[in-house]
């Protein structure tokens, strides 16, 4: 079952879907590297800390896959879907070009520690190519699909009761005034990092800004 997203007629067609973990690997398993051939990256095995991860998720919490993983990008160049139009029956040439990593890993934990991928599910986002824009628009959608600002580990932190608390302090504990002043000042918590260049920026004028930063 899909949805197909309203999206205006410029070469292409976006469908939203969910696919059984278990139709990934053997997909993968059938085609192997063909099915990620527009893909940036093959297979990086389980020596990084992410693909350790999903293969953790997969054998110890498959029933939370579909809520941890970003689920896979993909493209093809055609699709047909059943009499109603609601489900896809089959898709042409189709190309993952975000998730290879997921992909290879589904197969992975199947075929090296015998993983039962029955509660697993991937959630997909499918783009329907015109042939003739194939080459066009298919680099550009793997380049943006595996571009984001990268993510330290500390940020993993940020809402954690602790720092969640002491945000909340700093927001209502002032600051002594200086001697020999009677202007008091607040400290500020920068729980999640950019949130204080945010806070600053929803002050609508310029002295507004200004007295946020004295303050």
């Amino acid at each position: 079952p899909c949805l197909s997203a309203p999206v205006g007629d410029d070469g292409y067609q976006c469908l939203l879907t969910v696919i059984p973990g278990q139709v990934l690997a053997e997909m993968y398993e059938r085609y192997g590297a063909k099915l990620l051939q527009r893909n940036v990256r093959s297979f990086l095995q389980l020596r990084g800390k992410v693909n350790k991860g999903i293969n953790e998720t997969i054998r110890k919490s498959p029933e939370r896959f579909l809520a941890y993983n970003n689920g896979i990008s993909a493209t093809a160049t055609g699709v047909e879907f059943d009499r109603e139009g609601t489900r896809i029956v089959r898709l042409d040439d189709l190309q993952i070009v975000n998730g290879g990593q997921t992909t290879a890993s589904l197969h992975h934990a199947a075929k090296r520690n015998q993983a039962d991928l029955s509660r697993v599910w991937v959630t997909a986002k499918i783009t329907v190519v015109r042939v003739e824009l194939l080459d066009e628009l298919v680099p550009n959608i793997s380049r943006y699909a595996n571009s984001q600002n990268t993510i330290k580990e500390a940020d993993f932190e940020a809402n954690s009761p602790f720092h969640v608390e002491l945000e909340r302090a700093s927001r209502r504990v002032w600051a002594p005034a200086p001697e020999g002043s009677t202007r008091q000042t607040r400290w500020y918590y920068e729980r999640a990092r950019g949130q204080y260049d945010v806070d600053k920026s929803r002050r609508p004028t310029a002295a507004q800004k200004r007295a946020f930063a004295a303050e």
